[in-house]
């Protein structure tokens, strides 16, 4: 197995500096959009199987801001043991160093046995896969999927199924059953129509003779064709022209027959138009005079009466005061407003001092005087009970402590020693100095070693000395010190008294226990030093509360006073009941804006009143002169209406007898052309001698056809001089004349396809004779066929040497497909079946070699016709299934680029039960943008991508 240690990126991309450690098993590598997780994807393969060339479709992901290019894999492998590849810019795919265990270092070959042989598309194709590339093994049939398995189990640069394809390209460039453009196809085509040529060079040599013979005989033929043609040709000419003057002189002979019959025509020049023009206008004229009369009586019927001239004047009258009248309205409006809106404020004003008699607060006295003495009893009010306030809150906080107090003391009492420890507390201080005195006795009991002490009157014995030798009297000081401090020492120890039982006992159970005891002792005073100092808080407490108290009922007393008087001063507003202080200056303020209310109240009625007299006295006049009662948004505008109506009156006379005097005027005019057109009309018919209008248009359509006639003989005429034929001459019938151009036309048409074939006839001829009596180029053909005979042998011998070698890859194929395909799609078929759910029993090959699915009713399908998710789901047990069947051979990491994001929460569970299953032998990398993807995983390493490239890069 092989796993991926540790990524160090020297600069890749985005990233610069980065150094990501991985374990065995699963690592989800987790980032945002743009954060950089494909370009570690992409930094992996470019490590492991070189950097692509320029100009190719894979990026090179080179630093933007420079500086090294390249990094390092870490891997640990089973066969290899921990290596470290190292690829850095260089020629081509980069300078590649792979360092064993050892400290050896080598190049690109050490790399390539590392990787089992494998490049990047193999590798790619089955242990790297995103969720686009997941749908290329969908594509793959039976004998993909086969070639698929011997790419991946075969080492070498270069895989066998590679060189079949190569095979196969070769030979269908050699050669196609139904090709044209293979070397082969081509020369074989070739070498058929050159045998071709060559068969028809031996006929032709022995066809020369004949060839000459028909030659003459065909000059000869074509002379004849040539007679008979002219003959018919001129023949057809002469029968063409009698054909055309034929109809002309039938044409001449019927009109002259006409012209005999019609005789004498006479008529008026262009009678026709001015009759009809006259006649029209004539119409036209007495249906004006009729409409004429017409609109004159409907002029006499509509004419109205004369308008009454008083009343307009009146009307005008009532109009020049609509400024007064909609002034008036306005402001009686804006009255009743104004007293709507007061008598509102008014009712709120005394809603609001709580007032059932408005007169008593209306009448009272709200001068400045009075304000001030309602500010001085509001303050004396406040203070009052600001006092009292500020007693109840010092008996509360002083009652707080004291409940304060009692509860520790109660706690206290409750946590303290319990007798017995009270009593050893008492006792303890004459115990403690009885164990000192104990423990001396004790100490020097254990000092009978002498040997110290010797060493000591030794050590003294020696400094006195040294001190004589030197003369040096600090140093006898010290030493005769040192010689007394041995002495004592003696003394003591000789004295010593021995421990009695009780002090034994006393050392036994207290011994060692000193500060343990102090402290427990300790803890006990402390008790009675913090309950002594309770007691005397809580007596403390309560005499201040009684001095609190009493303090507190002269505050209420002052307060009842202050409020009494308070009280007095607002019963003269009407204003009564106890109330707080701090709303009385606003009693006040309402008081006043209340009296001014009544006053404004008082100035809109009298406002009211007299607009309303005004638009009184306007309504009436109007309604007198309108003839009925009008509403008074209407009342103008009736006004208005009545006037118009009296001027519309009085415009519509004037306008209708101006009319009627211009319609008299038309009428005499139009009835003086009637009577000249119809003098015109009478003068048109005396010069065509006809007695009224049927005679008239009689006589206009024989002077028409007379004119006809006569224009025609002329046009015939001159077509028979111009077809070259005397107007006297004797023309046959058309119909013979037409029978004897069809006979000739067959005749020419004989003539002409015997002349062409003669024709093409005669030049073959000539071509070919000539061509054998100059042609050399039989022997080069004969050469040439020989050339290109050899040429075919040697590309048949080529594409059979390939043939052979495409044959042995197929075994090949066969043997390997036989011996892996099975357990990959029994493998396969099982995890697809746990992805689903159950909901597919297995994937299977069907007879054409496509993979499909089996659900669980046994109904198959397609890979096509499933969902997206439950086809990456089949695509997914595929590839892992190849991967687990090439363990042995290619113990590769997985490398996976969110593939999951169609699936559903149930499969996405089962696809990560499956995971966990396989990274027993596999390691994955998973790289995803979805943070939930994150903690899917039991014990998996999550490494966070930042999206701050050369700033951060990757953070663990």
């Amino acid at each position: 197995m092989m796993s991926i240690t540790k990524l160090v990126i020297y600069g890749f991309g985005k990233h610069e500096n980065v150094t990501i450690d991985l374990k065995g098993g699963i690592n989800v590598l987790y980032g945002p959009n743009e954060a950089g997780k494909t370009t570690i994807r992409q930094f992996i393969l470019h490590t492991l199987f070189g950097f692509p060339q320029r100009g190719s479709s894979l990026l090179r992901y080179e630093p933007k801001a420079g500086g090294a290019y390249g990094g390092q894999v870490h891997v640990a492998d089973s066969e290899f043991g921990s290596c470290v590849i190292e690829r850095i810019a260089g020629r081509s795919a980069g300078k590649v160093t792979v360092r064993y265990p050892d400290g050896r270092e080598e190049g690109e070959e050490a790399l390539t046995r590392l990787l089992r042989g494998y490049d990047r598309q193999s590798f790619e194709s089955i242990f790297s896969f995103s969720l686009l590339q997941l749908q290329e093994i969908g594509k793959m049939n039976e004998e993909e999927l086969g070639q698929a398995l011997i790419a991946s189990g075969t080492t070498g640069a270069e895989d066998l199924a590679g060189f079949r394809a190569r095979l196969d390209k070769e030979m269908d460039g050699l050669f196609k059953k139904s090709g044209r453009v293979p070397e082969m196809n081509v020369l074989l085509n070739e070498l058929r129509q050159t045998e071709a040529e060559i068969g028809e060079y031996r006929k032709k040599s022995d066809a020369y003779a004949p060839m000459k013979k028909r030659a003459a005989e065909i000059d000869v033929l074509l002379k004849k064709a040539e007679e008979e043609e002219a003959a018919l040709s001129s023949d057809q000419e002469q029968l063409a022209v009698l054909r055309q003057a034929a109809p002309l002189e039938v044409e001449r002979l019927q009109s002259q027959e006409e012209l005999r019959a019609i005789g004498d025509a006479p008529f008026p020049a262009d009678g026709i138009r001015r009759y009809e023009a006259l006649k029209d206008r004539k119409i036209a004229a007495d249906a004006a005079i009729s409409n004429l009369q017409e609109r004159i009586a409907a002029i006499r019927r509509e004419l109205p009466e004369e308008p009454d001239t008083e009343r307009l004047s009146r009307i005008r009258s009532i109009l020049a005061e609509e400024a007064v009248w909609h002034d008036s309205r306005s402001m009686e409006s804006n009255a009743e407003q104004s007293l709507r809106e007061l008598a509102g404020i008014k009712d709120r004003l005394l809603a609001r001092l709580g007032l059932d008699d408005e007169e008593t607060a209306v009448r009272a006295d709200a001068s400045i005087r009075k304000e001030e003495e309602l500010h001085t009893l509001s303050e004396a009010y406040d203070r009052a009970l600001r006092n009292l306030e500020r007693q109840d809150e010092r008996i509360a906080e002083k009652a707080s402590e004291a409940s304060q107090v009692a509860d520790e003391r109660t706690a206290l009492e409750a946590s303290g020693p319990d007798d017995s420890e009270i009593e050893w507390a008492s006792k303890w201080p004459s115990l403690r100095k009885r164990l000192a005195a104990a423990e001396a006795k004790q100490s020097a009991e254990s000092s009978n070693n002498r040997q110290p002490i010797l060493i000591l009157a030794g050590l003294a014995a020696l400094i006195i000395a040294m001190a004589i030798y030197s003369e040096n009297l600090l140093l006898a000081a010290a030493g005769v010190a040192a010689g007394a401090a041995a002495a004592f020492l003696l003394l003591k120890q000789g004295g010593a008294d021995t421990l009695t039982e009780d002090e034994r006992q006393l050392l036994s159970r207290y011994g060692g226990r000193e500060e343990e005891l102090d402290r427990r002792a300790e803890r006990v005073g402390r008790h009675f030093t913090e309950l002594d100092r309770l007691i005397e808080a809580d007596e403390r407490l309560r005499g201040m509360m009684t001095e609190l108290r009493i303090s507190r009922k002269t505050a209420a007393e002052n307060l009842d006073d202050a409020e009494k008087r308070l009280g007095t001063f607002l019963e003269a507003y009407g204003i009564k009941g106890k109330l707080p202080a701090a709303i009385v200056p606003e009693l006040f303020r309402l008081v006043r804006e209340l009296q001014e209310t009544v006053r404004r109240i008082r100035s809109e009625q009298e406002k009211r009143d007299g607009a309303s007299l005004t638009a009184g006295s306007i309504r009436s006049r109007a309604h007198e002169v309108i003839g009925h009662p009008v509403a008074d948004p209407l009342l103008f505008s009736s006004l208005k209406e009545s006037e118009r109506d009296l001027l519309q009156t009085a415009e519509k006379r004037n306008r209708l007898l101006a009319e009627e005097e211009k319609l008299k005027e038309e009428r005499a005019e139009a009835e003086s052309l009637t009577a000249a057109f119809g003098e015109e009309i009478g003068s048109l018919f005396a010069a065509a001698a006809a007695t009224g209008e049927p005679d008239f248009y009689e006589a206009a359509q024989r002077s028409a056809r007379k004119t006809v006639l006569q224009e025609a003989l002329g046009r015939i005429e001159g077509q028979l001089r111009q077809i070259g034929v005397s107007p006297s001459a004797d023309i046959p019938p058309i119909e013979a004349l037409v029978r004897r151009m069809d006979v000739n036309r067959d005749a020419l048409q004989a003539i002409a396809e015997e002349r062409s074939g003669l024709i093409k006839e005669q030049a073959e001829l000539e071509a070919r004779m000539g061509h054998l009596v100059a042609d050399s180029a039989y022997d080069a053909l004969l050469q040439e066929f020989e050339q290109k005979k050899a040429a075919f042998r040697e590309l048949a011998v080529a594409w059979a040497a390939r043939k052979a070698a495409v044959s042995a890859i197929d075994g090949a194929t066969g043997r390997l497909k036989e011996q892996k395909l099975p357990d990959v799609i029994t493998r396969a078929s099982e995890w697809f079946g746990e992805l689903t759910g159950g909901a597919y029993a297995a994937l299977v090959l069907s007879e054409d070699g496509q993979v499909g699915s089996e659900a669980a009713n046994g109904m198959r399908f397609g890979l096509h016709e499933l969902s997206q998710a439950t086809k990456e789901q089949a695509y997914i047990s595929m590839r892992l299934s190849l991967a687990a069947s090439l363990l042995e051979s290619a113990p590769f990491p997985i490398i996976m680029d969110d593939p999951f994001v169609h699936f559903d929460q149930a499969r996405l569970g089962n696809m990560i039960n499956l995971l966990e299953e396989l990274k027993i032998n596999h390691q994955f990398l998973y790289f995803t943008c979805h943070r939930e993807m994150a903690g899917a995983f039991k014990e998996a390493a999550v490494i966070e991508v930042a999206g701050t490239g050369s700033e951060r890069g990757v953070l663990r």
